[in-house]
């Protein structure tokens, strides 16, 4: 009796390398967007924590906490430089406590108490970053997961590179940097320069008006951002570093006009660098998400907003007292 061995042919093995080649293929994107899902659910719980935060603030000052402490005017250098007192601490040093980061405040409370020269605003006085240790440390609540870090380089010898980065910033309204909260709640947001705004001045509603969002920041090369770019630094309370303004839609192509920056509009990036007069720094809010970015409303609602919003709906929901109709958003 003769047995025949069965094996496969080179023509079957080549097929079913092939279907297992298509299955792979279809599989591979929706692993890809079910880990971006679940990205954007952390990125926007992230928001949600800064929201929380936000009002048990207002909660124990009766205020928001200001946009950033500036001192000596609307120079968003100010004379850090020459040691003397300038850009002080950005809301988010204010909100630490409320974010489980205790030893960065301690450390903060520590730099505020041992500047009797500044002005007083913060405990017994306010904060400048140069050269301070306490904005080099990063943590969670500032860093979306959808950021793609993995290339960046964190230390390439310029000034600035003491300073760690984070996604998420305030809103200004629909203007630029400004001057100080004495501004138009028309055109101001929840925070400002030297900004003690209470729920009560909140005219147009917590919940029609944006307080965070997204921003993009890269530290990659010669060839695009860098440690000199200012965008994205948590601890240094400029326009682009930590604070958006509405006058820009999402993920707008105009660049954003802000103070020491690298134009990198091959990433989504563009912008310009902006000297005086300090209103006209301006940047828009601007996340690695597809489409849009996330904003928590001043009730502590996350929500997705489009790169097609209208831009109308967008400044308006920037401004906390313009007394705009904003209709169903």
């Amino acid at each position: 009796m003769r047995f025949r061995r069965c094996a496969f042919t080179l023509i079957e093995l080549l097929v079913v390398i092939a279907i297992i080649a298509i299955l792979i293929a279809l599989l591979l994107p929706a692993v890809q967007q079910a880990r971006e899902a679940a990205r954007r659910t952390e990125c926007r719980n992230r928001l949600k924590q800064l929201g929380l935060a936000l009002h048990n603030y207002h909660d124990n000052f009766n205020t928001f906490p200001p946009g950033t402490v500036n001192p000596i005017g609307e120079n968003p250098n100010g004379q850090n430089g020459g040691g003397a007192a300038g850009i002080g601490g950005p809301w988010i040093c204010f909100l630490l406590p409320y974010l489980d980061q205790n030893p960065q405040y301690t450390a903060f409370s520590k730099i505020v108490a041992e500047r009797p020269e500044v002005v007083d605003w913060f405990g017994n006085a306010t904060y400048t970053s140069q050269g301070i240790t306490v904005g080099g440390e990063t943590f969670p609540a500032m860093n979306c997961p959808t950021h793609p870090g993995n290339d960046e380089k964190l230390a390439n010898g310029t000034n600035m590179e003491h300073l760690a980065r984070g996604n998420y910033c305030a809103s200004f309204g629909k203007g630029g940097y400004g001057r100080t909260y004495t501004g138009s709640p028309a055109t101001g947001g929840l925070f400002g320069i030297n900004s003690k705004i209470r729920m009560g001045d909140v005219t147009d509603g917590t919940s029609s008006t944006l307080a965070f969002s997204e921003l993009k920041y890269r530290l990659v090369s010669a060839t695009g951002p860098s440690l000199q770019d200012t965008r994205g630094t948590w601890s240094y309370g400029v326009m682009g570093a930590n604070i958006f303004s509405t006058r820009a839609g999402p993920n707008s192509a105009v660049p954003d006009g802000v103070w020491g920056c690298r134009n990198f509009p091959q990433e989504g990036m563009p912008c310009v660098q902006v000297g005086t007069p300090y209103i006209e720094l301006a940047a828009a809010a601007r996340s690695y998400h597809t489409g849009g970015v996330h904003a928590c409303l001043g009730d502590g609602a996350v929500r997705f907003f489009s790169d097609n919003i209208d831009l109308t709906l967008w400044q308006n929901l920037g401004s906390r007292g313009g007394a705009e109709v904003l209709g169903d958003f």
